[in-house]
């Protein structure tokens, strides 16, 4: 269903009645007229704060730890990387505003209109990827904290339903779409909120600052501190093709970028720095660290605080687990266009959980975790980059949303079509940039064959960026975009 021939006015009744809490969203990535855009930037920020006070997201502060730095050190590369992260997606909070749009089908505009499949492809491997970790973390603490106070079983049946009451959760929360998962934050955020200063004050008589887990990761202290900047990167980048999903219901006539960019990134650092400090803390408060944060969490907790504990599991999965469903499902839409967002989403949450067990349960949560997330940044990198260059110089925020329509629709043709589809001058970079990535990242997927080339410092995400956003100004400067129009006209206003 596309709605792209409606007026783009900014009076009149909201028209999407699945828009609102308890209705099912009807929209998927089709455009989303002005008339119909009524959510506002502090939505954006309620949003990104309370999708990440999550237990799936506070194991990010606790691998610096694990990594062999302190807390101070673990919190320095929390927060430079964090602040990295966000500087680099910038563009990408502005262009669902721009476009009407969710983010990877916007950047056909750079990509092309096959091109823009590889954002698809890109979000949708995020997405699943810490949508699994989001029901693996809560379903787990479920379990751990319900053996604790009630003794019940903690084997492979226990998990299995913890898991399923967590995915349930989180699947049917994503299938009610934007209004319900706005209107939800209202209420996690305060509470989940409480709920990480209880567990401050539970672990405070236990923390040592100066705790470490025993050798550094990397070898030295600087590799492995930069390394730990790398993985505090991917917070932001993760949400990088995401953003889309809720600025695409700003109107842009109403609300300034200012305030849109301001909003969406503080929103991702005040949720992000508050769950890294709280992983930190915590993990630096257990006597020992064990391969599992959540097991540990919960031995180690005080008897008073694990209830807190079962609802902070069970109102991360409202968070982090849902926000990622939901963009899966938009992703694979973009991908299938003849499926519905419904459809779609039950899709990749069978394939989520299916990623779960194969990251967590059949290997290492801690190097399934850390792998997944520095080899994902090594293609997000350049393809975050690719299109904040593609924002500021090529289009120069300017967008033609009834042409970023036209694949979905089944048309070949029009302003972004450019060779077969595809923009050879950003594909050819991204493609370039990711293999540097891949060439050089450290991990424990596969033994990358340059990975200690900068000797044991890994530098994959900056070598990727730079490959990647380097080559496509060196394209834009020799094969300018500026009035590319294949003579096919776009779809009607």
């Amino acid at each position: 269903m596309t709605r792209i021939g409606r007026p783009e006015t900014d009076e009149g009744p909201a028209t999407q009645p699945g828009d609102q809490f308890g209705r099912v969203e009807l929209a998927g990535v089709d455009y989303v007229p002005l008339a119909e855009r009524h959510s506002t930037p502090g939505n954006l920020f309620r949003v990104f704060v309370g999708g990440n006070l999550a237990l799936s997201v506070v194991i990010f502060g606790w691998l610096p730890i694990t990594f062999g730095l302190d807390f101070w050190q673990a919190i320095s590369s929390s927060v430079v990387g964090l602040v990295i992260g966000l500087v680099l997606m910038v563009p990408m909070t502005l262009l669902g505003s721009r476009t009407g749009t969710n983010n990877p089908v916007s950047s056909g505009a750079h990509f092309g209109m096959r091109g823009r499949l590889l954002g698809s492809t890109l979000t949708l491997l995020f997405a699943i990827a810490y949508a699994a970790i989001a029901v693996w973390t809560s379903g787990e603490a479920l379990v751990a904290g319900s053996h604790r106070l009630f003794g019940t079983p903690e084997n492979d049946t226990a998990f299995l339903i913890g898991y399923a009451v967590i995915a349930v959760e989180v699947v049917l929360i994503a299938l009610f779409g934007h209004g319900t998962i706005v209107a939800l934050q209202k209420f996690i955020i305060p509470a989940a909120g409480v709920l990480l200063i209880l567990g401050i004050i539970a672990f405070a008589p236990q923390f040592h600052p100066a705790h470490a887990s025993g050798g550094y990761l990397l070898g030295g202290f600087w590799p492995t501190w930069l390394f730990a900047v790398t993985i505090s990167i991917g917070g932001p980048l993760s949400y990088a093709p995401s953003v889309g999903d809720y600025a695409r219901r700003i109107n842009p006539k109403r609300f300034t970028d200012r305030q849109v960019a301001v909003a969406t990134c503080a929103g991702i650092f005040v949720g992000l720095f508050a769950t890294a400090f709280f992983g930190a803390f915590t993990a630096s408060a257990f006597g020992h660290l064990s391969p599992s944060y959540v097991a540990d969490l919960v031995t180690t907790s005080p008897a008073w605080y694990v209830i807190p504990l079962l609802l902070l599991a069970i109102m991360g999965g409202c968070g982090q687990g849902v926000i990622n469903i939901y963009a899966s499902g938009l992703d694979l839409e973009s991908i299938i266009p003849r499926l519905s967002r419904t459809q779609t989403t039950l899709i990749t949450s069978g394939i989520a959980i299916v990623i779960m067990y194969l990251g967590v349960v059949a290997t290492n949560a801690i190097a399934s975790i850390t792998a997944m997330t520095v080899v994902l940044n090594a293609v997000a990198g350049p393809w975050v980059v690719i299109n904040g260059i593609g924002f500021l110089v090529a289009r120069r925020g300017r967008y033609d949303a009834q042409a970023l329509q036209r694949y979905g629709l089944g048309v070949r043709g029009g302003r972004y079509w450019f060779f077969h589809g595809w923009n050879l001058r950003a594909v050819l970079p991204l493609i370039a940039g990711s293999i540097a990535g891949f060439l050089t990242v450290q991990n424990d997927l596969y033994p990358a064959p340059l990975a200690n080339i900068a000797g044991g410092l890994d530098v994959s995400l900056p070598l990727s960026i730079l490959v990647g956003g380097g080559l496509y100004l060196l394209a834009l400067r020799v094969w300018p975009e500026t009035g590319i129009d294949d003579g096919v006209p776009g779809l009607p206003d």
